[in-house]
């Protein structure tokens, strides 16, 4: 069998040693977890509290899981390292036949100079039947740089290292302009299928909106549990709330009637909060399939009639928009699978909530 790599470097893997670096074990300060809203409190690599779990494992039990892929989390530094590293230990190698080792298992990372804005640096390059890697993220860079590591969508880390070259200063990210947005979703909220971490919608609008985000997406798994509702209005200074959740409750049968429950607990623990009701982006499929069309007409009006029930009623900070609408001119082209988005699908996804996003967080 012919392999790629022989014949282009590009193609190959990029394990180094980074014999020469300086490996700092993370928590290192001044280096910052971010995008866990819980890391801080429990030192634990999970998007959910410790004292959720056993409710998780009684009602759902998927979500224990699907709670340590650490999808939305990044480390955040600014350094005058010429380059970056990283080494990490994972859970299991890649697994998946339509989503890249990178996205699923690896990191990416992005820097802004100052007076710049975030620019793509580099990903991890391992073999595939890795479950530990130890690559060269960037290099080049020049003093006061601000690093942002992101780490893997689909996988939960066991430790994780970041090297610099010896005698590089460190210090803390500058504070984010805007408070939080926390995404409550599925499968394609949590990133499937961004070819690396950094193109999941939730951190690309991170960078956009210069805000923290925090990604809760479950794949398969997020149907409007009322049981998250006060775990996530917990997460630090949050502005906004995103809830993207048709594609694993409708299948289901649970879309019109955990919709409101769930709802019903957020205002519960946070009566002001601006929430966005997110139907999903559309499947190919349904230009040429009219059950499948019907279908998706179906849930987006059982969402976006419960919103209208609420602004009725008075609460004035809950909306609604139509993922269907969202992809524009993308449309088809925009999915892996069907269903599941590319990086075009993420990135006109995340370009099209910025505005809504913006108002919201005023």
């Amino acid at each position: 069998m012919a392999d790629a790599a022989k014949f282009d470097k590009n193609m190959a893997s990029a394990r180094g040693d980074g014999e020469g670096c300086v490996w700092l074990d993370v928590p290192h300060a001044p280096i910052q977890v971010r995008g866990l809203g819980f890391f801080e409190a429990e030192n634990s690599w999970n998007r959910l509290p410790e004292a959720l779990l056993p409710v998780l494992r009684d009602k759902r039990p998927a979500l224990v899981e699907l709670a340590r892929h650490t999808a939305g989390a990044s480390l955040d530094f600014v350094t005058d390292s010429p380059e970056v590293w990283v080494r990490a230990q994972v859970d299991a190698p890649p697994y998946m036949s339509h989503m890249t080792a990178a996205a699923q298992c690896g990191c990416d990372c992005y820097v802004r100079v100052p007076g710049g804005d975030w620019a793509f640096a580099g990903v991890t390059k391992f073999p595939v039947a890795d479950r530990s890697f130890c690559c060269r993220l960037a290099e080049h860079l020049v003093p006061h740089t601000q690093v942002r590591i992101h780490l893997p969508l689909y996988i939960g880390v066991q430790s994780v290292e970041v090297g610099l070259a010896p005698g590089a200063q460190l210090q803390p990210p500058p504070a984010f302009s805007r408070r939080g947005v926390a995404f409550y979703g599925t499968s394609i909220t949590q990133g499937g299928c961004a070819s690396h971490p950094g193109m999941a919608y939730p951190a690309l609008l991170s960078r956009m909106l210069d805000a923290p985000c925090y990604n809760l997406g479950f794949s398969g798994n997020g149907v409007g549990m009322p049981d998250l509702a006060g775990a996530i209005c917990a997460l630090p200074d949050l502005g906004a709330l995103v809830v993207d959740i048709e594609a694993n409750a409708a299948p289901e049968g649970l879309l019109e009637q955990n919709l409101p429950r769930f709802l019903d607990a957020v205002r519960a623990y946070a009566p002001q909060l601006p929430v966005l009701v997110l139907s999903a982006t559309a499947r190919p499929a349904s230009l040429w399939n009219g059950t499948i069309a019907a279908e998706a007409e179906k849930n987006a009006a059982v969402q976006h009639q419960e919103v209208e029930k609420r602004r009725a009623a008075g609460d004035r900070q809950i909306f609604f928009a139509d993922g269907r609408a969202l992809l524009g001119a993308a449309g088809a082209e925009a999915t892996v699978d069907g269903s599941h988005l590319t990086d075009l699908g993420f990135y006109v996804l995340a370009q099209n909530l910025v505005p809504l996003l913006e108002k919201m967080l005023g």
